[in-house]
């Protein structure tokens, strides 16, 4: 396995929380602390994966590929019939125009490169605010023909020739935020280009709904609430700013994605919790969260500039302390842990990586990595650990008489003593029936939108 993408999938996907309350939650926000399982109620490795495949075999039953059919050729019909070879020209211009008419010119400045070169901006204002683009757009002979709303539709036949409407809607407080700069290319005269600088402030609202009905009957919506604090002069700062959101998508199958508990907290604090469900039964709860120290003080603005350069904000300290992620699958697999400094640890997997050809070298900076990770696994809800993940020391190759070594993430078992590698335990004799299954369930997905998956 590439050695730093290994260590990027697991910083991302088992750097877990094990700080909180004693007493067992499946409340992905409420962490457990971690108990060590006594030998009458330790599993076995072949109890687990038993455990493992059944839970798996479980959730792709409960979450079958028809259960999509009916969005996915709405989808594949409306890709194939009104996407980029239908005349979305009278769209475009109006957008253009739109965009146009909002820009104020604010003055002119310039600047010189090193060579003497000269460079002039015409510079512009522009707030975009979704309440200026309204309008219903209905698919008529090849194209989007427009009259005057109060709010924004696109209005359709799908293949059975009953109407669809994919409608915007805002409302509640608004709050500009300056998002984006744009530098466009206008004309050079002998040593000197010219251009068009335009500084984009963005109209953010409270609540958006963004919702697709076919036949009057509601496909998908899509409900955005956000709570911006703490913009100072149209800017958001990345150690000044606040931000809060959550995000519920509804699906006319039962499917309903809960995104809630997001927040950003001026440089210090980020969160994030998910909840999957259908008909009301819970499939997967999430949750993220950690603190942050050493935030370069920068406005979000930036990113966007021509001349940004991130070597010009101080990075070298920015770090996140004992973040955490917790998944649950059913009520019955979850996943939890923390890695106590990123920083560290991922220095360490570097210097590990930069030392692969002296062993004793590479196994302290993993043994130093590992120091700073604490991934487990527990089920039903419990706080005993019945496993634990670590990274491992394996030898990768041998070359020119030098021997070159890599870490590959392994499943610890309770008493410590043994251990087996994400490969091994997870191979194609035990779990043939969930490769299996998973194998045609991800097919069936892709077929969904005309794709295929070759295994």
């Amino acid at each position: 396995m590439n050695f730093r993408l290994m260590a990027m999938v697991t910083l991302v996907a088992a750097t877990l929380a094990s700080c909180g309350d004693d007493s067992p939650s499946n409340e992905p926000s409420q962490p457990v602390t971690p108990v060590t399982p006594t030998t009458d109620n330790a599993m076995t490795p072949d109890e687990q994966k038993s455990r493992l495949e059944q839970v798996a075999l479980e959730f792709m039953d409960l979450t079958p590929s028809s259960d999509f059919e009916q969005i996915a050729d709405l989808g594949d019909y409306m890709r194939n019939n009104y996407g980029e070879n239908y005349d979305w020209e009278s769209v475009g211009e109006w957008a253009i125009d739109l965009w146009t008419k909002t820009r104020k010119a604010v003055g002119t400045s310039s600047d010189q490169d090193r060579w003497g070169y000269n460079y002039v901006y015409t510079n512009y204002e522009a707030v975009i605010l979704a309440s200026n683009f309204t309008g219903h757009f209905t698919a008529s002979n090849g194209k989007w023909v427009r009259t005057d709303a109060s709010d924004l539709q696109f209005i359709f036949n799908d293949q059975k020739g009953q109407q669809c409407v994919l409608s915007l809607v805002t409302s509640g407080n608004v709050k500009r935020v300056h998002a984006f700069d744009i530098e466009e290319y206008d004309h050079y005269e002998g040593s000197t280009e010219y251009y068009d600088r335009t500084q984009n402030t963005v109209g953010v609202p409270e609540n958006v709904v963004v919702m697709l009905t076919q036949g009057g009957k509601q496909v998908l919506k899509t409900s955005v609430t956000i709570d911006l604090n703490s913009i100072t002069d149209n800017e958001f700062n990345l150690t000044k700013g606040n931000i809060t959101a959550s995000v519920t998508q509804e699906f006319n199958n039962g499917y309903r994605i809960a995104v809630s508990q997001v927040a950003y907290t001026a440089g210090t604090q980020a969160s994030a919790s998910c909840v999957v469900t259908k008909n009301g039964k819970t499939l997967v709860t999430a949750a993220a969260a950690g603190s942050l120290s050493d935030i370069p003080d920068c406005n979000v603005s930036a990113f966007s500039a021509s001349n940004f350069d991130i070597d010009n904000y101080d990075t070298e300290s920015a770090n996140s302390k004992s973040p955490y992620v917790k998944l649950d699958i059913l009520g019955k697999v979850q996943i939890q842990g923390k890695v106590s400094d990123v920083r560290k640890f991922v220095d360490y997997l570097n210097k590990a990586d930069d030392s692969s050809d002296t062993e004793s070298t590479f196994k302290s900076y993993i043994n130093q990595a590992n120091s700073l990770l604490d991934v487990n696994i527990f089920y039903d809800g419990t706080a005993t650990k019945q496993a634990s993940v670590r990274l491992e020391p394996f030898i990768e190759d041998s070359w020119n008489g030098h021997t070159y070594w890599t870490a590959e993430p392994v499943i610890c078992f309770f008493d410590g003593s043994s251990y087996s590698t994400f490969e091994a335990f997870f191979n194609d004799t035990d779990f043939k029936n969930t490769i299996d299954s998973f194998k045609r369930l991800a097919n069936r997905y892709a077929g969904l939108v005309g794709e295929s998956i070759d295994w």
